[in-house]
This record gives structure tokens, C-alpha cells and sequence, in this order.
């Protein structure tokens, strides 16, 4: 008969850390970094202090991991849209009114988190240094693809996806300002009619 011992399992755990992270991803969102304690962390995912730090660690840790969390499905989100918004000029526009309903859902109106802490924190943290321009870089590579939609040359396209760039995180603080329906809408509308003129411009030789 053997003496040895079956080592005991450790305590399964009694949370699930996506549903914790999304928790802790709107208390950052609505607070914002500075004004979240780890109480509110503690009390927003459900989890014991010691859990959580042994789990997600530190405060600063769990920040960097929600921003990088968020980002990956922001983009994904983008490409998504992009990809179901269809072919040429009309494609745009099609983008931009799927974005017009997302940022007035329930689920944007508090803005976007990645543009909320780069105006906190001048868009650096440890753990995810310079956060602010990988959004900003991450975002012109998605509108360059919406953009190319158009046709042109690869100076417009760029030209382009610089002006969606900028148009997209403007848009961002509008939302998170507290502007209304109609402020949106005025804003979106004046992309569509500039995407527009897109579509009335001769296209020269691809430089």
C-alpha cells in the first residue's frame, strides 16, 4: 500500500473574471482611473481583496489589462463594421450611421474609455505605456481600410483616413460631454456630407 499523498485541490473559484472584468471595466469607464479605489473594485467585481489581487493584481495591473482588453474589442468591433458596411462611397456611409446608432446606444454613451483616460492620465500608464497613440495608430489603420472603400489615390486615402481619424475621436468627446442626440447627429451628418463629395471627385493614377 502506497504512503503517498494525493495533494489537495485548491478551493475552485467562486467568480467568473470575465463577468468581474466587465464590471470593473464600466466602474473605470464611469469614474474614470484616479477617483476608482480598490474598494470600488473590490465592490463593483464581487471579489474579495486578497482574490483580487492574486488573481487580476494590482490596481494599476487591472487598469492596464481592462484598457488592453478594451481596445482589442473596440477594433475587432470597427473591423466588423467595416466589413458589413459594404463596397465604394455607399459602404461610408454605411459606417457611419452603424456608428451613429452604437455611440447612442446605452452601452457608448458614457464615451470611449481608451479617449476618457488618455485626457486623464496624458494617455500613459504603467503597464501600458503610451496607450493613447497605440488607440490613435490602432483607429487610423481601421479608417484607412474604411477610407480605401472610396477608391483614390494613396495620398487621398491616406489624407482620408486622417480626416475619419480625427472626425472618429471628436466624436468621442462629444459623446462623452454630454452631447445630445441632435449635436451627434449634426456631426455625423457632416461627415456624410464630406464622404460624399468623395464619391463626385475623378480618380487619378494610383500614386
Amino acid at each position: 500500500m502506497s504512503d503517498t499523498k494525493t495533494p489537495k485541490r485548491g478551493r475552485p473559484r467562486q467568480f467568473d473574471e470575465e463577468q468581474a472584468l466587465d464590471a470593473i471595466t464600466t466602474l473605470f469607464w464611469q469614474k474614470g482611473y484616479s477617483q476608482t479605489s480598490v474598494v470600488d473594485l473590490v465592490q463593483a467585481s464581487g471579489i474579495k481583496k486578497p482574490s483580487l489581487y492574486r488573481v487580476l493584481g494590482s490596481k494599476e495591473e487591472i487598469f492596464s489589462r481592462v484598457l488592453r482588453r478594451y481596445l482589442a474589442a473596440r477594433m475587432s468591433m470597427f473591423a466588423t463594421l467595416i466589413d458589413n458596411s459594404g463596397p465604394g462611397v455607399d459602404g461610408i456611409h454605411t459606417f457611419l450611421s452603424l456608428m451613429r446608432d452604437d455611440v447612442l446606444s446605452g452601452t457608448s454613451q458614457n464615451g470611449c474609455l481608451l479617449v476618457e483616460s488618455s485626457a486623464e492620465l496624458h494617455g500613459t500608464t504603467p503597464g501600458f505605456t503610451n496607450f493613447g497613440s497605440v488607440y490613435r495608430s490602432a483607429v487610423r489603420e481601421q479608417m484607412q481600410v474604411l477610407a480605401g472603400k472610396a477608391g483614390g489615390t494613396n495620398r487621398q486615402i491616406e489624407s482620408r483616413s486622417q480626416l475619419l481619424t480625427t472626425w472618429f475621436l471628436g466624436l468621442d468627446l462629444t459623446v462623452r460631454g454630454g452631447g445630445d442626440e441632435e449635436e451627434i447627429d449634426n456631426s455625423i451628418d457632416a461627415m456624410h456630407g464630406v464622404v460624399e463629395a468623395w464619391g463626385e471627385s475623378p480618380v487619378a493614377a494610383t500614386a
